[in-house]
């Protein structure tokens, strides 16, 4: 069986119940990522951006990882929402504020649109937080269904906001 490649954006914007902050929950949440069979192969710096929809609640923190796995698609996402809910997401509201965000956006260059799963994840190329973290560790990464690369799509995004945060 061949190795399929993914493409998660990883992100957070509030502490963790035990008051780890954002960037350390989902470095250890990335650390476990082996454990269901997803392998690491590229993780990019971190960025600090606004939140999108614009809101009072604390900026994000994001970055991206590639990986490699034998999960189908379906079961990538499922494993995400099990690693949110170890670390502590509880799914309340859609753009609640999180300590953790796992999101998948793309699987081998897949396209999905089902009940189940959307992949390109839709609205990924309108988030210069999730472009520009890909776009400094796959700049020849083109999208499925736009069919331009994710160096295009960033410069269209150029009014967004998107800071290197450092610990």
């Amino acid at each position: 069986m061949m190795f399929n490649i993914v493409i998660i954006g990883v992100g957070g914007n509030i502490n963790s119940e035990d008051g780890s902050h954002p960037v350390k929950t989902c470095n250890k949440a990335i650390q476990t990522f082996k454990d269901y069979s997803i392998k690491v192969k590229k993780q990019s710096k971190w960025y600090n951006s606004e939140p999108i929809p614009k809101s009072n609640q604390p900026n994000f923190f994001n970055c991206i990882v590639i990986a490699k796995t034998k999960l189908n698609e379906n079961d990538v996402l499922e494993t995400l929402h099990k690693i949110e809910e170890k670390f502590g997401r509880i799914r309340n509201k859609i753009n609640d504020p999180r300590s953790i965000d796992l999101d998948l956006i793309d699987y081998s260059g897949k396209i999905r649109c089902n009940k189940n799963i959307i992949i390109p994840h839709p609205r990924a190329h309108l988030r210069k937080f999730v472009m520009g973290p890909l776009a400094e560790i796959n700049p020849d990464w083109i999208h499925p269904i736009l069919k331009i690369s994710v160096l295009e799509i960033l410069n269209k995004l150029k009014k967004q906001k998107l800071h290197e945060f450092y610990l």
